[in-house]
């Protein structure tokens, strides 16, 4: 069952499974990125999502079924926490780097919890969009608009003045095309 979840129902299950990963006496890295860490920032307009996507190797089967049991426990979906986004062609070898990876405002002790930086987000999201091809996820799309709105860009010109950002038409050109061509920022 896929439930969407809020920032805090993901703060619950984190606490939770920290507490199952110190009784197992496992450790785990989380890097951010996705719906999660846009509704960490403040900016996913619906402040939902189904999952918290880690830019990470895939975890053991021990921590996937840790994983699965907290998801059972907080009623929210039971791969709540996964590296789906990790297996997707380019995310992991090329994204990673990319990426400004902030220690969350969160203490646990067996979590290492990182969030991709707002920047590093918005190139995941023109990845996404741009990997998608003709047809890219409609949340992909919104989310891409809602970074760029969220750092001060509210339309094509303004992406076109922005040095900081000009890696949308220089390394993701489907998204650059997307964006010219959408109605509402």
């Amino acid at each position: 069952m896929l439930k969407n979840s809020t920032i805090k129902d993901f703060e619950e299950a984190l606490t939770l499974l920290d507490q199952e990963l110190k009784n197992a006496e496992l450790k785990i890295k989380i890097r951010a990125i996705g719906g999660f860490a846009m509704m960490y920032y403040g900016f996913r307009d619906n402040g939902y999502t189904i999952d918290i996507d880690s830019l990470t190797e895939a975890y053991s089967e021990d921590v996937l079924e840790l994983i699965e049991k907290v998801g059972r426990e907080k009623g929210i979906d039971e791969d709540w926490l996964n590296t789906d986004c990790s297996t997707l062609d380019g995310f992991l070898d090329s994204l990673s780097g990319e990426i400004d990876w902030q220690k969350a405002n969160y203490t646990f002790d067996n979590i290492d919890l990182q969030i991709a930086d707002v920047r590093g987000l918005i190139r995941s999201k023109a990845k996404a969009v741009q990997d998608g091809g003709i047809v890219p996820r409609s949340t992909d799309k919104k989310d891409l608009i809602s970074g760029l709105v969220h750092v001060g860009i509210h339309g094509i010109e303004e992406l076109d003045r922005s040095q900081e950002y000009a890696f949308i038409a220089s390394d993701y050109p489907r998204s650059y095309e997307f964006l010219k061509q959408a109605d509402k920022w």
